[in-house]
């Protein structure tokens, strides 16, 4: 299994799917189930596009993360809802097995 998973697709590509997941966030702005899934897909897409993106805390209002994308026209962010669940103890070689799991069970 190749490591190199983004390499087929272009910066400019990426781009135009950023574009496309911009329009389709903003289409759906309070539909937060449908809008939390696409910042997601934008976060990723933004990064392998080349523009700076991630999640920080507000201090403000720390139950509600939120997601960054600095385009160049300027930074968007939306408040995003927290991860239910809290951390169940595993370490690293741990969330590795159950991944492999998982790729065995799907991939």
């Amino acid at each position: 299994m190749s490591t190199d998973v983004f390499s087929a697709v272009t910066k400019e590509q990426y781009a135009c799917r950023l574009a496309n997941l911009l329009a389709a966030i903003e289409a759906n702005d309070e539909k937060y189930g449908v809008r939390y899934r696409l910042v997601m897909l934008a976060l990723g897409c933004a990064l392998e596009a080349g523009y700076p993106a991630g999640v920080r805390i507000d201090p403000a209002e720390p139950e509600w993360p939120v997601a960054f994308i600095h385009l160049p026209s300027g930074q968007v962010s939306w408040h995003m809802q927290a991860y239910p669940d809290v951390w169940d103890g595993h370490d690293t070689s741990e969330k590795y097995r159950r991944c492999r799991q998982f790729i065995q069970e799907h991939g």
